[in-house]
């Protein structure tokens, strides 16, 4: 099993493990996450607006609380839970010129050997998902580059940072640039 975060959507991938927030997607552009609930008991997905059961699979509130007491999940009287992910909608008349300006300044702050990989990337599909391999050779390039990353001080957690919100804005940028959104969920 993979140790860590994932996020999945129109792109694939997962974030890099004691440097990237799962929130990354909102240092590249200006959006608000999407939360996701879930009703207790049952675990179908809800929007927690408008119903106060589960109306998929109970007939009344009061059958919901009944199941969630049974069940030893009514302990704070809520007959829901926040999930643990959230999710982005992107649009390209919203977002992408913001996006490319901050893949800019970016760039400014990655070692030129680095950015000269990322370079070299196919602007293929294989972009919406990294478990494609489509940044294996970066990523020996900055595993060399930092040594084999064995400690992280300050400066080098940082600018690994910067290369992991690059990846993942590559992965966006692609998928804005080929089709007007782009939704990703995330994990936290």
């Amino acid at each position: 099993m993979y140790m860590g975060r994932f996020y999945d959507g129109d792109i694939e991938g997962k974030f890099w493990f004691g440097i990237q927030d799962s929130n990354d997607i909102e240092e590249l552009v200006s959006v608000t996450p999407h939360v996701y609930f879930s009703w207790k008991v049952c675990g179908c997905s809800t929007d927690n607006d408008n119903d106060e059961y589960c109306k998929g699979c109970y007939t009344s509130k009061e059958e919901h609380i009944e199941d969630a007491v049974e069940n030893e999940e009514y302990e704070d009287e809520m007959l829901y839970i926040e999930d643990s992910s959230q999710g982005y909608s992107l649009d390209k008349d919203i977002h992408y010129d913001e996006l490319k300006k901050n893949m800019e300044e970016l760039r400014k702050k990655i070692p030129e050997i680095i950015l000269n990989e990322f370079d070299k990337i196919e602007q293929t599909d294989k972009l919406l998902n990294a478990f494609t391999g489509v940044f294996d050779n970066t990523n020996k390039v900055v595993s060399n580059y930092f040594g084999g990353i064995p400690q992280l001080g300050e400066e080098k957690r940082m600018v690994l940072q910067i290369i992991a919100r690059y990846t993942l804005g590559l992965q966006i940028e692609y998928c804005l640039r080929t089709s007007e959104s782009c939704h990703v969920n995330c994990e936290y």
